[in-house]
Order: structure tokens, then sequence, then C-alpha cells
């Protein structure tokens, strides 16, 4: 299957954007007119040989687009037996889809590379869409209102999975990070998420009763089922991908959360399962508000932080972040742009996707 080529004008410079992770493959479309973004999970550490057919079937209904931009997080996975295979391995299977002359793959360097090129030097293209996301994201901050002064922001991305906070200005990314592991020590990848972080490598403790109760170290439940209980997510009772299997709805996940503590839904009230479901926000916050710290503290001494960009399907967690006004009146920023506002949720949700496919149009222009 090749690209779905047009023979019109206005159609020569559209991309798509694909962002494959190791538990979910995203696409986006560069042309924002048509809003078209997809997100689906897949277990890279599972089915990575059946990468191409997975993508195959998503991009059914896509718009025509004559380029393919890459980027990728799913070499981590623990199929590879190391990064530099997994880079090879998913690159073969995308040229299995797309002829390898209309595929450019981003790279930390901020350049795209063909696929070969990139084979051959996997550590640029491993890990590299939080850095397309917040070298894309850099547009979105508003002109200097002061000579001389260039504009400063924060881009954080929440997913089901990690958390991103990079500092970025107008001109440049604010980081000297270029590895998973660069970023884990200066705090601006925190390895939680909103869905698939299992709570008992979260939390040692919740309240039960009064008292704290350790949890047990089983993988019992995970964030998305603290934000099913607490109404941030809906219901949706044809995803089994849960830790026991049973639907992803708020009753189930009452079963789960409450294994945590060695009791079941029927014996907990409702007040108990909220404690632990609030602890489970309580923590992410705190983790994120000294990421978030760590990172603005780093930046501050060039100026005024003016901007605070925010992508991914968590701003939930952010909002409950920046309540207190604390960072704010700390930092300073005073505009918040929010993709899901700007762009809508969906290609919020698949913000690293579509952030490529618009690097990608840049550049071909």
């Amino acid at each position: 299957m090749t690209s779905k080529r047009s023979s019109k004008k206005k159609d020569q410079n559209s991309w798509l954007g694909l962002d494959i992770g190791g538990a979910n493959l995203k696409l986006a479309h560069s042309n924002v007119q048509t809003a078209w973004s997809k997100s689906l999970p897949f277990a890279m550490w599972k089915e990575s040989t059946q990468l191409a057919s997975a993508l195959a079937r998503a991009i059914d209904d896509s718009p025509e687009f004559q380029g393919i931009a890459v980027t990728m997080t799913g070499e981590l996975a623990d199929c590879f037996a190391t990064r530099a295979q997994g880079v090879a391995c998913i690159l073969d299977q995308v040229t299995r889809l797309f002829p390898a002359p209309l595929v450019f793959v981003y790279c930390v360097d901020g350049k795209f590379r063909s696929p070969s090129q990139a084979a051959r030097d996997p550590w640029m293209a491993a890990a590299s869409n939080w850095h397309a996301l917040a070298n894309w994201s850099r547009r979105l901050l508003p002109a200097s209102k002061s000579s001389g002064a260039e504009p400063l922001g924060v881009m954080v991305d929440i997913g089901s999975t990690t958390i991103d906070v990079i500092g970025v200005s107008s001109s440049s990314l604010l980081t000297s990070s270029k590895t998973d592991s660069d970023r884990l020590k200066r705090r601006e990848l925190i390895y939680t998420g909103v869905e698939r972080s299992n709570l008992c490598g979260l939390l040692r403790s919740v309240p039960l009763h009064g008292k704290n109760c350790p949890v047990m170290n089983e993988q019992f439940a995970t964030t998305r089922d603290a934000y099913l209980w607490l109404g941030y997510f809906e219901d949706d009772s044809q995803d089994h991908q849960t830790a026991d299997g049973q639907p992803a709805t708020r009753q189930c996940a009452r079963y789960r959360l409450a294994r945590l503590v060695g009791e079941d839904g029927s014996t907990l009230a409702d007040s108990d399962i909220d404690a632990i479901a609030q602890s489970v926000m309580s923590k992410q916050v705190g983790l994120l508000r000294r990421s978030m710290e760590r990172v603005l503290g780093r930046i501050e001494s060039r100026g005024a932080v003016s901007s605070m960009i925010c992508a991914g399907h968590g701003g939930f967690l952010l909002r409950q972040t920046l309540e207190d006004g604390l960072l704010a009146s700390r930092f300073g920023f005073g505009d918040q742009i929010w993709l899901s506002d700007k762009l809508g949720e969906g290609l919020s949700r698949c913000a690293p996707a579509f952030a490529v496919s618009q690097l990608a149009s840049e550049q071909s222009d």
C-alpha cells in the first residue's frame, strides 16, 4: 500500500505524522482544517512485527498525503535487545507499508533523516517525539512585548504513560538533553501518566479508615482507574485494556482500586475509594509541580517566562497543579496555551504526531 497521493495543488504539501510509541500509535494529518487524528493502543512489546498491518488499518480513512513524517519512542520496548534494534525494526515496518523515499524520520537534532540514515544513527531517532513537539510549539509563543527580550515558555505534554516538561524560547529548545536518561536526570521527563502507570509503583500507601495503609505490590490498578473514578475519563465498556481485563468503567475501576489495599469494591465505601483516587492525583500533582519548578528555575535567569503550552489528554492534571496560583506567581507566565482549545482534543492527544507533520511541511515548502 502506498501513500494517498493527491493531484490537487492544495494537497501537495500535506503530510501524515506518525508517533510510534511502545503502547500507543498516534497519527495526525498536517492540514488543520481536516483535524484528522487517531490514537489507538498498540502493544509494541508483543506485536512489533504487526506494526505495518496496524498502521495500514489506521490510515484507512485518512486524508490524502504526500509524505510520512515519523517520530518514535517505541524502540524502548523490551522485545528489542537494544534501542538500535528497536529503531531498525520500527523503520523496517514503516517502509514495508510506505515507500522509503516518502518517509522522513525526525531526530533529536531537529533534522529529518531518511530511514536508512536514521537506522545508521539510531540514537538520533530514538525517543524523539518530545523534541518534535517542543520544537514545533515554539511557534505558539506570543511576540515579544519589549525590544530585545526573547519570549520564553514551558511546554507540558501529559499523556497516558509519561509527562514531558521542556523549556522553550522563540528560537530554540532550552535544554541540553538528547536522551530519555538525560531528561529523567533533569526532571524534564516524569515517567508516569494519566492512564498506564501502575499504582503500586506510584504510591507507597493510601488513606484507609483514618490511617495510612501500605499498598500491595501487584498491578491491580492503574492511574486510569483513579481518573475514571474521579470522573475525568468517561466509561468505555468496550475497552478491556485494564489491569484485570474488565471494562474501563467507573464501577469496575472501583474494584481495581480496592484491591490495592486487600479489599474489594463491595467492602469499601465510596469515601474510601475517593481517598485512594485522590491520593493518586495528589502524588502526580506533586511530581509535576516539582518538575516544573526545576525546569522553570533553570530558565528564569534568561527572563520572565511568558507562556505555558499544554498538550496531551491529561490537561486536568496540569490545571490542578496550577490551581493555587503559586507557580504562576513565582515564574510569571501569563499566557496559557491549551492545545485542546486551540486544535481540539484529538490533535492535542496526538500532538507529537501533529507537530512532526507540521515540521515536515515547513521544511518541504
